[in-house]
């Protein structure tokens, strides 16, 4: 399970990264993996924890993802970098993703579209020395239509009983949140689905707010772009009377 909070040490000790492939040579087209952006444009915010997310983040094949960097000193904090000042660019493991910039220097790296569900990379850069990663779960849709962020209709429910944040991860891991804030969550845990059978099973292993009626097991279905549980209940959060069991959207 990846916990909500991430360590500030872990952010401040990612150094080094992975090598990519070398320039093709040609002068006339700039190497993606180098920084477009230098010198002054590029401030150096001393010893602070640099990253580009701070939970993986479920992707698939082909997909393209922006590498925005950014710095904090506080849990929650989020304060953007220049993205032509990242260089440095590279993929563990190797060869598992491409890299491109766009006009404005901003770095994209583009899952292989033969990369298997399940894989976990590692995308790494550097900026004015600083080393910044983040986790990348491959999963695929037709085979998990669960994975994202989820909102209760609550139109039925009690007052304060709906889940304002399910997330189902492409890693196998979900949380529970009923008021978000920053990066808190209410509960969280492991999770696995069949998307034959539509059978799932929830196993918490932590949180801030276990209510004691949860109900882990059932079945769930995705149509239309709405998430239904029969016999799974999320349990009753303490600013409500009873558990919230209306249907969830993204």
């Amino acid at each position: 399970m990846k916990y909500p909070f991430i360590s500030m040490a872990v952010l401040l000790g990612v150094a080094g990264c992975q090598s990519g492939a070398p320039a093709s040579g040609n002068a006339s087209t700039p190497d993606p993996l180098k920084a477009t952006l230098s010198g002054d444009a590029c401030p150096d915010m001393g010893q602070k924890a640099y990253f580009f997310w701070m939970e993986p983040r479920s992707v698939e094949p082909g997909d393209a993802v922006a590498l925005f960097p950014y710095w904090t000193d506080m849990p929650g904090g989020y304060n953007r970098l220049p993205p032509g000042c990242l260089g440095d660019l590279g993929v563990y493991p190797e060869g598992t993703a491409a890299f491109s910039r766009q006009e404005d220097g901003l770095a994209i790296a583009t899952i292989g579209p033969d990369v298997q569900a399940g894989t976990r990379l590692r995308l790494d850069g550097a900026y004015n020395g600083h080393g910044l990663s983040g986790l990348v779960e491959v999963f695929r849709a037709p085979d998990n239509p669960l994975v994202g962020t989820w909102r209760q209709e609550g139109r039925d429910c009690v007052s304060g009983s709906a889940v304002q944040e399910l997330v189902f991860t492409g890693g196998g891991d979900f949380s529970v949140t009923w008021t978000p804030f920053e990066v808190y969550k209410d509960y969280w845990g492991s999770y696995t689905f069949d998307a034959q059978t539509g059978a799932i099973s929830l196993t918490v292993e932590s949180g801030n707010q276990l209510p004691e009626d949860v109900m882990p097991s059932g079945t769930a279905t995705v149509s239309d772009g709405r998430l239904v549980f029969d016999g799974v209940s999320l349990g009753t959060p303490r600013s409500a009377a009873e558990a919230c069991h209306g249907a969830f959207t993204k």
